[in-house]
């Protein structure tokens, strides 16, 4: 939905999960987990959303010392600063880091050109004050007192977000109470340091000009994959979210528990859900906890690459050659796809299980691909089973790109489309026929770029989609969990909108076991960064698929 229609649900209190709030002239909305995700004005009827801006330090020195609240207000406004989110000792922090810089170097240069609050889009995560130079980047953080290793785990973390920019970082604390700034070293220790160390760095950098700091972070660069980047998630190259953090210390606490035996993680594909349930999964091996992971689908690469570094992994339809008993927690992944008589054997055996076994449930509600899953409604007796305090919902997209999200959105109900959304990164080729859509997609087989995503192929009936099919080896049910940089998906002649607006499909010889609409959202949701859709014969969908893009009235 529009920015805007959300403004106006959130305000009528249609829309429940999301708060909003006034601050003198401007909204903010929140999200259910209390962060602010979007900041607004709206001004005869249009919407204005608030850009980040650089802002000198003196001047908000100035504007502190002499202006009124809801004037101050007013002027962080226009950088894009939150007041009612800043802190004392932050004030105090800027008050006394300018007077030192002030104090050593006259070039007062220096203290312009900072953002200061900034936040990544998606995942919350805020740095206090950034310089971001050409080739350089200065992040300070401001501290009341001295956390110790809090401080330098902070800045550790800051430099991985900030290293995907591809510029030096110069990582600094400065802590008010003691009036003393420290520097994260190469190898990570936090070193006292004197303020000519902060002037040297600023005085190199060749400052760039940045119409919008949001555009420099793209969100899907900072969760790996447990599938697709293997190495990387085994080298523990990522950081969770803080609310993701938050679900796993509770459950690391929980599981020692003796009346907690069932937890469950839902989410939709970009939320960041099986990367939290792996590292859960890891962080207990490291403890040296046995765990095991029954994966309720297609074993991938990824599975069988944790495997081979000692991880205990099978898919469900072996789950019956283990012994529960031997184990602290068992993780049914994908479980909205498991048989019926399956769920209830394992929750039979974990509530009776003589070793205390636990058992944690991950599933996306809407990946069930074939008719017999989506009867089954196996998320509906998770909620059964699973007390509320240990059922989690991470509902904030964060490897989904904003664009993608939005045109996957629009797809899928032609009731819904957003103007104001630009769409950069999604391609569409049209297609007369099956054979010469096969042509094309067969001349990309071996483009490395691309990921073409079949329909999953019947062993017993043919369907419609067979004649378009490459044959890869990536399908929709094998590619459940994974995510690709950029993906080719095909929309053929039988799909259509229902009169509500819903895509569908219509007119097959035969109702497919597997779920064709369902297919295909578990096809498109696998981009991170690109799509491109084919369509074949279906000059309605083309028109608004067109109409998404903004090239068609």
């Amino acid at each position: 939905m529009s920015a805007l229609f959300l403004f106006e649900l959130v305000k009528t209190k249609r829309v429940r999960k999301f708060r909003m709030e006034r601050y003198s002239n401007k909204w903010l909305c929140y999200n259910p987990f209390g962060s602010v995700f979007l900041k607004f004005y709206v001004s005869e009827g249009r919407l204005v959303t608030v850009t980040m801006k650089s802002v000198n330090l003196v001047s908000l020195i100035n504007a502190k010392k002499d202006l009124e609240v809801s004037l101050l207000n007013s002027y962080l406004d226009n950088f894009g600063i939150d007041l009612s989110k800043v802190k004392d000792q932050e004030w105090e922090g800027i008050k006394k880091i300018t007077k030192k810089i002030l104090e050593r170097s006259t070039a007062t240069s220096l203290v312009d050109n900072y953002f200061w609050g900034f936040t990544i889009e998606q995942i919350s995560k805020e740095f206090d004050l950034l310089r971001i130079g050409k080739d350089s980047i200065v992040n300070i953080e401001l501290k009341s007192k001295n956390t110790g290793d809090k401080m330098k785990t902070q800045l550790v973390k800051n430099r991985y977000y900030l290293k995907f920019l591809d510029k030096e970082i110069h990582s600094f604390t400065f802590v008010v109470d003691e009036n003393k700034l420290f520097l994260l070293s190469e190898s990570n220790e936090m070193v006292e340091v004197d303020i000519d160390v902060l002037i040297s760095k600023l005085k190199d950098q060749d400052l760039q000009d940045i119409k919008d700091i949001n555009s420099l972070f793209n969100p899907t660069n900072y969760l790996v994959s447990p599938f697709n980047s293997t190495e990387k998630f085994l080298e523990n190259n990522y950081f969770l979210t803080d609310h993701q953090e938050n679900i796993k210390k509770f459950i690391l606490e929980e599981i020692t528990l003796p009346n907690s035996n069932f937890f469950s993680i839902e989410g939709n594909a970009g939320t960041g859900k099986t990367l939290l349930a792996y590292d859960i999964i890891k962080e207990l091996k490291l403890r040296e906890y046995e765990v095991l992971v029954i994966h309720c689908g297609i074993l991938n690469d990824g599975h069988r690459h944790l495997k081979e570094k000692g991880w205990n992994i099978d898919s469900i339809r072996y789950y019956a050659n283990y012994d529960l008993n031997k184990y602290k927690l068992v993780l049914l992944d994908e479980v909205q796809r498991i048989y019926l008589n399956q769920f209830e054997d394992i929750v039979d055996k974990i509530r009776n299980s003589e070793s205390g076994c636990k058992c944690l449930f991950a599933y996306d509600p809407k990946q069930c691909l074939s008719s017999k899953e989506i009867r089954n409604n196996l998320p509906n007796l998770i909620k059964g089973i699973v007390p509320k305090e240990q059922s989690f919902t991470l509902s904030e997209k964060i490897r989904t790109n904003k664009e993608l999200a939005e045109f996957v959105k629009n797809l899928f109900n032609c009731n819904r489309v957003s103007k104001k959304q630009k769409y950069s990164n999604i391609e569409i080729q049209y297609f007369s026929t099956p054979v010469m859509a096969k042509h094309y997609l067969q001349n990309h087989l071996f483009n490395s770029e691309w990921q073409i995503i079949d329909y999953t192929e019947s062993s017993r009936v043919v369907y419609p989609y067979d004649d378009y099919l490459v044959h890869n080896g990536s399908n929709a049910h094998k590619v459940i969990g994974q995510e690709f940089d950029n993906v080719i998906a095909v929309i053929d002649k039988y799909y259509y909108y229902t009169g509500d607006g819903s895509l569908s499909t219509k007119d097959w010889v035969k109702d497919p076991y597997y779920h064709p609409t369902k297919m295909l959202f578990q096809i498109v949701t696998r981009a991170r960064r690109k799509l491109k859709l084919i369509i074949i014969d279906n000059e309605s969908v083309l028109q608004h698929c067109l109409k998404i893009l903004g090239a068609e009235n």
